[in-house]
């Protein structure tokens, strides 16, 4: 997919990849790397999130994507791009005493992959952080 990071600051994840590696034969983005870079950028924040947790060091929080819904509104013309915002710092805080008391918990989260600033794939993912 040749995918990369193109921001990652406090507000969001976004993530970039070329249309070259991902076009389908009608020469638009394939609905397959869309929905994948979307909901990469939403693991993405997740295993942001956990890198500074006590034991992300050891390997020890699996995260896994436990469900996700991709709305396709438009086709992608040219290269790939996702983003991802961060969620609340109190949704953070709820996940965290969750993930703290049973060791797990769930983080829903939104992306979309934008071009020409709209909204082409809207993904609806859950992430399930557990040891």
């Amino acid at each position: 997919m040749g995918v990369g990071v193109e921001v990652s600051d406090d507000r969001s994840l976004v993530l970039k990849a070329p249309k070259e590696q991902n076009k389908n034969s009608l020469n638009t983005a394939f609905g397959g790397s869309l929905v994948s870079i979307a909901t990469l950028a939403g693991y993405g924040v997740v295993w942001e999130l956990m890198k500074n947790e006590k034991g992300a060091e050891k390997s020890e929080w699996r995260i896994v994507v436990k469900e996700s819904r991709a709305a396709y509104r438009r086709p992608v013309i040219g290269d790939l791009r996702a983003i991802c915002e961060r969620p609340a710092q109190a949704v953070i805080a709820e996940f965290k005493d969750a993930l703290s008391r049973y060791g797990k918990a769930k983080l829903k989260l939104h992306a979309r992959v934008i071009e020409s600033g709209e909204t082409a794939v809207d993904v609806t993912a859950a992430f399930v952080v557990s040891r």
